[in-house]
């Protein structure tokens, strides 16, 4: 059945002896771009294939483009890569038998039906194709010489047009299209193409297939684009489809270069070849990773306003984490983490702990500070941290006995607080917990700075959650940002979490945190343009939307990425993220009456399983 001599690899030999290979071309990811970027990425694919010589059959399978090459061809954006099983690509199985009937033929267990465009659509927009079902385009570039000659006919064919008393606005057009086609491959700016198109429809039973095909042919009607349902002949046009195969142009059209270039879906949703998989707009999967070599740091910020999802992704965010071995602190400021640190054995963070664990004289510093009820001038900042430097003490009341000596009544900071200090030293746990509302106010900020140093002294790679807490660091923000700055050596991330960016940037310690996150998760929020936003950016955002219940969707922001990402939680995911007060009624219900009686682990699984009984047979 299949009229090849030899398949090797990529490379492919037909009974003729034509050698010819087969590639998937990876495009790059244009969704960010504005249109006239977009512009100029097919301007220069025009420009690429003008410089063709030969044959060449490009196929969009699956979501997919691969390129049958009989010639060279070579493109200035994205990337060509040699794919080896092209037949199998082609078929979309390893091996099937292929039978042929009237007007449709059967390939294992799918029927298929090819259908050929007999004229083009009057437009095309950039990117129209991507929404295209399966097609095969096999193109060839006319020579200069003989391109010009077919464009002069079909000028003169439609000359008298311009001298009729009653005004022929089509063959108008046509004679002015071809005069300008003409002047333009004359100075090699475009060229003349000689191509086939076809669709290849795929349905599971013949009533499936029937009823795609009358859809696609008055999809196609109202495009004033007839296609043609093959039928005589059809063994022989879906052979001369298969990669390796030479041509038969039998159903062959013109069309200048520029209309080519659009035909191609120069399109593919790409951030990372792996890492944290989410999913586009079109449903492909995107896959992001905060630790990828190429960033110049792993912080993230998620920002955007309640309800929308933030939480939700920061939650996925984590989760991922933990599950590739990645050390984690959270801090928790309205248990929109809770159950997820349950889930995962996280260690919840004691109620009392010992500031002198760490000996760090920047950090105590910083410490001593956040308690203060206002900002040291920077020469008592030095005179405080020389001081420190100088300490030698044991335990906790005795560092502050000293430090009282050179800062008479500072030890009456102190007092509302020294409940909530040890002198025994907590152990390093992998994972942490901190519900930040067990805590009163004036010792939420000095409990950050503990916290980030005990993050510090976490070994290997690690995730630090902030939620919502920057209005307390005001007088702590050079520190946090040097933080911020140094993470990426010690192979930390910090995740800040805020409500609106414009809010965010508002302050100094907001600018700086902004400036040292390479990602930014931008969830729906209304903002104006800044140095932060730009006018592409600002677009792009105000389309963004999340579906309670279905999906979270955010732009992901980087210095070469402008992307909406959508987070379809898993059943498990909705039940551990939500922080609908409804759900979480619900789920406290159930562990009164039957969780208590299991695991959190155990508990929340079986919860799962009851509110969706199908769950485990779609995972």
């Amino acid at each position: 059945m299949i009229p090849l001599f030899n398949v090797e690899g990529n490379r492919l030999t037909s009974l003729k002896g034509e050698v010819s290979s087969f590639f998937e071309i990876l495009p790059p990811d244009l969704e960010g771009l504005d249109s006239s970027s977009k512009e100029r990425v097919f301007t220069d694919l025009e420009a690429d294939l003008i410089n063709t010589e030969g044959v060449f059959k490009l196929y969009w399978l699956r979501g997919k483009i691969y390129l049958n090459s009989f010639s060279d061809l070579s493109l200035s954006h994205g990337d060509i890569n040699p794919t080896d099983k092209p037949v199998e690509t082609f078929l979309g199985q390893e091996k099937a038998l292929v039978h042929f009937y009237e007007n449709y033929l059967t390939c294992g267990n799918e029927f298929i039906r090819i259908l050929s465009l007999k004229d083009l659509p009057d437009r095309l927009t950039i990117l129209e194709t991507l929404g295209f079902s399966d097609f095969v385009l096999i193109f060839k570039k006319i020579p200069k010489i003989e391109a010009k000659k077919k464009i002069n006919f079909k000028r003169k064919l439609h000359f008298s047009s311009l001298f009729k008393g009653m005004r022929d606005l089509d063959s108008e057009n046509a004679y002015y299209q071809a005069e300008n086609l003409f002047e333009h491959v004359t100075t090699d700016e475009k060229a003349l193409f000689e191509a086939e198109f076809y669709f290849i429809l795929r349905g599971c039973t013949k009533k499936d297939l029937d009823d795609l095909t009358n859809r696609k042919l008055q999809e196609f009607k109202g495009k004033n684009a007839p296609l043609f349902v093959e039928e005589r002949g059809l063994s022989f046009l879906y052979q001369s489809l298969i990669p390796g195969v030479p041509a038969s142009f039998k159903r062959k059209i013109q069309l200048p270069s520029d209309y080519m270039s659009y035909l191609v879906p120069f399109h593919r949703d790409f951030v990372y070849s792996e890492g944290l998989e989410l999913k586009s707009r079109q449903g492909n999967s995107v896959y992001l990773d905060i630790f990828h070599e190429s960033a110049l740091n792993y912080n993230c910020l998620i920002t955007g306003s309640a309800g929308q999802g933030k939480s939700m992704m920061a939650n996925k965010l984590l989760m991922h984490e933990l599950e590739r071995g990645t050390k984690a602190m959270v801090l928790d400021l309205g248990n929109s983490f809770n159950k997820n640190a349950l889930y995962h054995g996280g260690v919840i963070l004691s109620e009392k702990f010992n500031p002198l664990q760490f000996k760090s004289p920047r950090y105590l510093k910083e410490f001593v500070m956040a308690v203060l009820d206002e900002k040291l001038g920077k020469k008592e900042e030095g005179r405080l941290f020389e001081t420190i430097s100088n300490i030698q003490a044991k335990t906790f009341s005795e560092f502050l006995a000293k430090l009282e000596i050179s800062f008479p009544g500072i030890g009456f900071y102190f007092k509302e607080i020294e409940d909530f200090f040890t002198d025994e030293e907590l152990p390093i746990n992998d994972f942490t917990y901190c519900d930040f509302t067990l805590y009163p106010e004036v010792m939420k900020a000095p409990l950050i700075i503990y916290l980030i140093e005990y993050f510090k002294n976490l070994e290997g790679k690690k995730i630090f959650v902030f939620d919502e807490c920057w209005h307390l660091l005001l007088k702590n923000a050079d520190y946090i940002a040097e933080c911020f700055r140094t993470f990426r050596k010690h192979l930390a991330s910090a995740v800040a979490i805020s409500q609106n960016l414009d809010d965010f940037s508002g302050s100094h310690l907001g600018r700086v945190i902004i400036q040292n996150t390479y990602f930014k998760y931008l969830f729906r929020q209304s903002l104006a343009e800044s140095e932060f936003i730009d006018s592409t950016t600002k677009e792009i955002l105000d389309e963004v939307q999340s579906k309670k219940g279905i999906y979270s969707e955010f732009l992901y922001l980087t210095e070469t990425h402008k992307k909406p990402v959508r987070f379809y939680p898993s059943p498990l995911e909705y039940e551990l993220f939500t922080s609908d007060r409804r759900d979480n009624n619900q789920f406290e219900s159930y562990m009164k009456e039957k969780g208590r009686y299991l695991s959190f682990k155990e508990a929340m699984t079986n919860y799962t399983e009851i509110k969706n009984p199908f769950w485990r047979s779609h995972e």
